[in-house]
């Protein structure tokens, strides 16, 4: 016979952290800036390009772009760097404001 197990699933524990305003808004920020670094990291392998050709055409170190890719929650990037990496690459960023959606 299969019993669930006791105690509270990850999914639980984080759910009940983020009824916390402000532990919400630190989540969905790390969370912004993680969906950036996995972003910039794809374009930059998909286009060909090391760490460092990149970090050249956008006129930065390679070091910022390890960091960058990497989402160091230590160093948070400006919208200027992401737009100056994104230009490199051959994106352009837009920002759009959407409604958040009311909770289930």
């Amino acid at each position: 016979m299969n019993k669930k197990p006791r105690g509270f699933t990850l999914e639980n524990l984080l759910e009940q952290q983020l009824e916390d305003k402000e532990t919400q808004l630190i989540y969905d920020e790390r969370r912004f800036y993680l969906q950036v670094a996995h972003l910039i990291s794809d374009l930059r392998s998909k286009s060909g390009l090391s760490q460092a050709a990149l970090a050249k055409l956008a006129g930065v170190s390679q070091p910022l772009i390890a960091r960058l890719e990497s989402g160091d929650a230590r160093r948070t990037p400006t919208f200027d760097l992401i737009s100056r990496v994104l230009k490199a690459l051959g994106y352009s960023m837009v920002i759009s404001v959407v409604p958040k959606p009311e909770a289930a």
